[in-house]
């Protein structure tokens, strides 16, 4: 049916072809392979399409652009990995399915060194030099779960010295090969993680086992904090 109705709307010689919620209504594997047609078309189409979904990974893989709405407005327009990676607001990553947002001040700047820290729950935070943040400013802050990094259990490596914190795990969810961690962190509450499920057995990782996991500098953002 989405096909037949693409196909009609097509016919039709459109200037800008709308699509709101194609997806929706079908099973996943449907779905995926809807989608794997959908990039090919948009390849050899001239005109504009516009997406409407509610499906983060559906606008984020077939979009050139997004624009993230909420209430009818318009709260950040950019490319799907900046929308992602560096969202303007703390409503804006909520709303495209940041769990790890916290707050902190802004500690010191090393401009040589390209680092700015941060003061967060009595420790201490390495992230890209940030020049436009005044030192003891308040700033909120996320990190995405594929930027938490579990430490092995017997042999850290060097790029898991990078902000060490250490948590206690009290919720794992299997997603296929995949698990999600939440850890508790004292003084910071809850920190999400995903790691491999093989990482997982390896590491003994179970609800009550305590761990540490390194937060990438570089995957660190900033924004304002929630008013």
């Amino acid at each position: 049916q989405q096909r037949v109705a693409v196909a009609r709307a097509l016919a039709r010689d459109p200037a800008v072809l709308l699509l709101d919620e194609p997806f929706s209504a079908v099973d996943q594997v449907t779905r995926s392979r809807l989608h794997r047609e959908l990039a090919e078309l948009r390849r050899d189409l001239s005109m504009p399409i516009l997406l409407v979904t509610h499906d983060l990974n559906e606008a984020m893989m077939l979009a050139d652009r997004v624009t993230v709405l909420q209430r009818g407005r318009s709260l950040q327009t950019g490319t799907p990995e900046i929308v992602s990676r560096k969202p303007a607001t703390v409503t804006v990553a909520r709303l495209v399915g940041h769990r790890n947002l916290f707050e902190a001040r802004v500690a010191a700047h090393e401009p040589a060194a390209g680092r700015t820290w941060l003061e967060w729950a009595g420790r201490r935070l390495e992230i890209a030099h940030d020049p436009a943040r005044q030192v003891g400013e308040t700033v909120a802050w996320l990190v995405p779960q594929a930027a938490v990094l579990l430490h092995r259990r017997d042999r850290p490596s060097l790029g898991e010295r990078e902000n060490p914190v250490d948590g206690r795990v009290v919720a794992m969810t299997r997603l296929g090969e995949q698990v999600e961690l939440v850890l508790d962190v004292e003084g910071a509450g809850p920190l999400s993680a995903g790691i491999g499920l093989h990482a997982a057995r390896r590491n003994g990782v179970a609800v009550g086992v305590a761990v540490r996991v390194s937060l990438l500098a570089d995957s660190i953002h900033l924004m304002p904090p929630a008013s």
